[in-house]
């Protein structure tokens, strides 16, 4: 059953949006940290990967629980988490494909998933899907756009709506790329940060737009399908 969601002239998103974005800082660090030190475990290839997915997201869930349990306006999970209309799928649809297609072109997708000697791990490949396509897409959307783009929206308010998207897109992006990027050190190809570059804009866009989450993940769960598409093809 649709969860209606609120218009988009409804209501700030948290109650004390600076305890929301400290929490944010805070499981940003964390993640930092966690990415560029994690090596991964010595373990069949599902459960490295699985555990991988585990390890590397808990920061940004614990804090995006934590930001929505102490500090989100009543409601908030309802219209904005859960919240959807039928417009969110056709604008996330768009978006995740236009996006897929900008990278395509500059950046084409290369390597693949499968392993050397033409030996493929079906289990690995299906956790890593489903780690790419399913979990990663909602977990940095509720994070990134739900935590600290609406917090940001609501500190900026005062500068109007259109100034308030602007310096939340670009502030929750720049901490979407960073946080994709750091494991790389100095060895960062352009093409590495374009992907997050344009992943964080066009996602923040529509959750500016629609002030929900549903858009956005649809467009992130349809850009990383894609792309996991074409390195299993």
């Amino acid at each position: 059953m649709m969860t209606p969601g609120a218009s988009p002239g409804s209501s700030s998103f948290y109650r004390r949006p600076w305890v929301a974005l400290l929490l944010a800082v805070a499981g940003s660090f964390i993640a930092a940290l966690v990415v560029a030190g994690w090596r991964g475990v010595a373990a069949e290839p599902w459960v490295a990967r699985a555990l991988d997915i585990v390890v590397l997201l808990s920061p940004l869930v614990a804090a995006a629980v934590l930001a929505i349990t102490l500090a989100a306006s009543r409601g908030f999970f309802r219209r904005v988490v859960l919240g959807w209309r039928w417009t969110d799928a056709v604008l996330g649809l768009a978006a995740g494909l236009i996006m897929r297609a900008i990278i395509e072109l500059v950046a084409p997708t290369s390597g693949t998933l499968v392993g050397g000697f033409g030996v493929v791990s079906v289990a690995a490949i299906v956790v890593f899907a489903i780690g790419a396509v399913l979990i990663t897409p909602v977990v940095e959307e509720l994070f990134f756009r739900g935590v600290v783009l609406a917090a940001l929206l609501d500190l900026c308010a005062s500068l109007g709506r259109v100034m308030a998207a602007v310096v939340g897109i670009a502030v929750s992006t720049a901490a979407f790329v960073a946080l994709h990027v750091s494991p790389l050190g100095g060895n960062v190809a352009w093409s590495t940060v374009l992907v997050p570059l344009l992943v964080g804009v066009g996602c923040g866009i529509l959750f500016a737009l629609t002030r929900r989450l549903a858009a956005g993940v649809v467009a992130h769960v349809v850009f990383n399908a894609i792309g996991v598409a074409l390195l299993v093809w």
